[in-house]
């Protein structure tokens, strides 16, 4: 739960692996020694025959067609390109890991603004579950969703115990906490096993 989109990460980091592994090789390939019909010759006889294409597009796409600046509108397209890349980047890595908050709920009053903290939902919720003996720990964090506060809940449950009966306790719990707070806060619910058994929970001899 961040307040940037996972698939457009995970794009991004595609992307910017691709491109260095491409850069990467091609600069290892290029600097390999011999000449003619070697891999390193064959490189550099293509980055020159490339250069030569990339002077001649120049050449053929002036901004003045008249002659009068110079200079080539292919150019100045492709440094568009790379500053619209450059803002897509930024705005993707100021917003990735974003979206946490320290309030639950926030309530507008006469005389001001009441805000409930998160830590008020963690310690309620974590009270009401780390007390049954199938759940081994609990985590509650708040992040911001779609502009308004939701909570993430992560039980994580002993091993060998059903979720079924952890996954009502802890709806009972998040139906108790919208009844103190007086209003039903968004929550995903993530249960995940463990391999080991609680402490203080009780042993099994055969």
């Amino acid at each position: 739960m961040t307040s940037s989109n996972r698939f457009l990460n995970r794009l991004l980091l595609v992307v910017a692996g691709v491109v260095a592994l491409a850069v990467g090789a091609f600069l290892v390939v290029a600097s390999l020694p011999g000449d003619g019909g070697s891999t390193g010759g064959t490189v550099r006889g293509a980055v020159s025959t490339a250069s030569s294409s990339v002077r001649d597009a120049l050449a053929a796409t002036p901004l003045d067609p008249a002659g009068g600046t110079g200079g080539s509108w292919l150019a100045v397209a492709l440094a568009a390109l790379c500053l619209l890349l450059v803002v897509v980047f930024v705005v993707g890595a100021s917003a990735h890991g974003g979206g946490r908050t320290n309030r639950v709920l926030v309530h507008d009053e006469p005389a001001g603004a009441v805000a409930i903290s998160s830590a008020f939902a963690e310690t309620a919720i974590v009270d009401a579950l780390e007390r049954r003996r199938d759940v081994v720990s609990v985590g509650v964090s708040a992040w911001t969703v779609r502009g308004a506060p939701a909570l993430k809940i992560r039980v994580r449950v002993a091993a060998g115990a059903a979720p079924a009966p952890v996954v009502a306790a802890t709806s009972d719990v998040v139906r108790g906490l919208d009844r103190v707070l007086g209003e039903a806060v968004p929550v995903l619910v993530e249960v995940v096993g463990s391999s080991t058994v609680k402490r203080g929970s009780d042993s099994r001899v055969a």
